[in-house]
């Protein structure tokens, strides 16, 4: 009785270790390629492929879209000109999902017993742990890293720099730079800012210049900055935007298009 027991023991086990070490592919549309981890290059998908494993890379052209499921009910929606590795997920110690290379994935995380599964979503430039059920991770052509949160709780990290975590709630976003930690979380709805930039101007273009003078003095520059920042006070007095104090003014900034 024991060495049946023993038997079918071992007939699930590695039955069960190859379910968690493949992905099942539920849908493709468009163009998609693949490249399996023994491959040197991406291949047309076909229609007999249902099965992604370890090490297999996954790419979406324009139009093409990819969902992909886990054996514990878990998917991921995996949206046009994409491009994502699939990784050890299924390690108690590296339990990362896939690593997004470029483009956009929307994850689904089945929760057991109350909680998410504990997996982990890597880019080139952000470690994403999972603690929400829905979120999306989003990599720009120049690997920043956008990463949004739909449902649930959603932690964010730069690589290299894993003492400074960002923890998205639902409705909220960040972005994760090379070297830099994340972003403070903003709401779905708004515009991470631009970088700002100030533009090298000649501040007494509105005047000629003075004979033997080829550059305003700093006082004037500063003066006319803050004439240019502050016309529309309407309080004259010591007290207003406008006044002749140079202490109080502002350099111009401008952002770009």
């Amino acid at each position: 009785m024991r060495r049946s027991a023993l038997f079918l023991l071992l007939m699930v086990v590695p039955t069960a270790l190859l379910a968690q070490n493949v992905v099942r592919v539920s849908s493709v549309s468009g163009p998609v390629e693949w490249k399996p981890v023994s491959a040197a290059n991406f291949t047309p998908w076909q229609p007999s492929i249902a099965m992604v494993h370890v090490g297999d890379q996954v790419r979406t052209g324009p139009g093409g879209m990819l969902t992909m499921e886990l054996a514990d009910g878990s998917y991921m929606v995996v949206s046009e000109n994409s491009t994502l590795t699939i990784q050890e997920f299924w390690s108690p110690t590296v339990p990362n999902l896939v690593k997004l290379m470029m483009g956009r994935v929307r994850f689904y995380i089945q929760r057991l017993g109350g909680k998410p599964n504990p997996y982990n979503v890597q880019t080139p430039s952000a470690l994403i742990a999972v603690r929400g059920t829905i979120f999306d991770v989003m990599v720009d052509e120049v690997n920043v890293t956008e990463v949004s949160c739909l449902d649930g709780s959603v932690a964010v990290e730069t690589i290299g720099l894993p003492n400074r975590e960002v923890v998205l709630e639902p409705g909220s976003k960040t972005q994760v730079r090379f070297g830099a930690p994340p972003v403070m979380p903003i709401a779905l709805n708004e515009s991470f800012m631009k970088n700002r930039v100030i533009p090298v101007i000649r501040k007494d273009a509105e005047e000629p210049l003075l004979a033997g003078k080829n550059n305003p003095s700093m006082d004037r520059l500063i003066r006319d900055n803050d004439r240019r920042n502050r016309t529309a006070d309407p309080l004259q007095a010591p007290r207003s935007t406008t006044t002749t104090d140079i202490q109080r003014a502002k350099p111009t900034l401008k952002y770009p298009n």
